[in-house]
């Protein structure tokens, strides 16, 4: 079966839309990302903290009345 002239088409653009996808893709707007990489020990205090974080928060709020428990 030996390809016809809208075949032909349909394929040049198919690999045009994929190029400039690809190509959008690859040189379009983005933020990188920064990554962290934390000890287990640093995690686990990271964690305490926002946990004593939330704690602090939670009897502001009780004292103030806008909680209640």
């Amino acid at each position: 079966m030996e390809p016809t002239t809208v075949t032909t088409i349909v394929m040049i653009l198919f690999a045009i839309g994929v190029t400039s996808w690809a190509l959008y893709c690859w040189f379009s707007d983005w933020q990188p990302v920064v990554r962290r990489y934390l000890t287990p020990e640093q995690q686990m205090e990271a964690e305490i903290q926002a946990a004593v974080r939330r704690m602090r928060q939670a009897i502001d709020d009780y004292e103030r009345g806008e909680r209640h428990l």
